[in-house]
């Protein structure tokens, strides 16, 4: 899953893809370097990033989202979206899943417009928002809790009617969590694939590889995103959300033909 940013300030890459013409490149790129998936996103989700209403995102993701179909019909598009009348506007126009990073936590409401539009989605561990989550990050056993409270959301989607076949869980690595805490969840991840249930990674470039190889430019994270990358073909993981496409599809490929 490539990830493509039309935002101003996400930790990586905010800014780069902002306007139309090279969002497109981009993503047409990704594709052409292995991609099956583009995850958009118009918000940024950092920690300490500013929300911006809907309205700015639906602004934002439209006119990509159709040029996309258009130039691209055969690839999935994700929205990584927590807002409900996002998610509801983008499955109008052809988007195929919604990824929200809150697991229905902040717009309880998105529950109804996937289970109305019967699309996949991707559910979330997380605690709070960008603002709070760093101050939430404290849990008794990290791997059991982080299982409990995805268990708890599971029951509640399914309870608004979204199909269990339809349902992508991710343990929200980076999210409410500090660097012992995420190193803990991928060394467990067979604990989320025992689910039965697709498992999403989202580790590229994040703070904690950071922190772990002293790295303080997210862009020069890329040997460290591959360490995670490999750990998680050998997991059973499903879909790998990263930056760099071209590099991590060559150490899945090798790491599965190793196995």
């Amino acid at each position: 899953m490539a990830i493509v940013n039309i935002t101003e300030d996400s930790f990586s890459d905010g800014g780069l893809y902002i306007d139309l013409d090279s969002a497109i490149n981009h993503a047409s790129l990704c594709i052409e370097q292995g991609a099956h998936i583009l995850d958009i996103g118009a918000q940024s989700t950092r920690p300490g990033a500013s929300e911006l209403g809907p309205e700015i995102e639906i602004k934002r993701l439209v006119p990509l989202i159709k040029e996309l179909k258009i130039l691209h019909p055969e690839i999935p598009i994700s929205v990584d979206t927590f807002h409900h009348s996002v998610a509801e506007k983008v499955l109008n126009i052809g988007a195929n899943l919604v990824n929200d990073v809150s697991g229905g936590r902040h717009d309880p409401e998105i529950y109804n417009v996937i289970a109305d539009k019967g699309s996949s989605y991707v559910l979330t561990h997380s605690r709070g928002n960008s603002k709070t989550m760093d101050s939430l990050a404290i849990y008794s056993n990290v791997v059991q809790d982080v299982k409990n409270e995805l268990s708890n959301q599971i029951d509640l989607a399914l309870s608004k009617g979204i199909k269990e076949e339809k349902i992508i869980i991710d343990p929200g690595i980076g999210f409410a969590k500090n660097v012992d805490q995420n190193l803990t969840l991928l060394r467990n991840l067979e604990e989320f694939v025992s689910m039965n249930y697709p498992v999403l990674i989202g580790a590229s470039r994040k703070r904690f590889i950071g922190s772990v190889i002293n790295e303080s430019d997210p862009t020069k994270r890329i040997f460290g995103t591959a360490a995670v990358a490999a750990r998680c073909v050998n997991a059973g993981v499903d879909i790998l959300r990263v930056h760099d496409i071209k590099q991590i599809s060559q150490i899945v490929i090798m790491t599965k033909s190793i196995n």
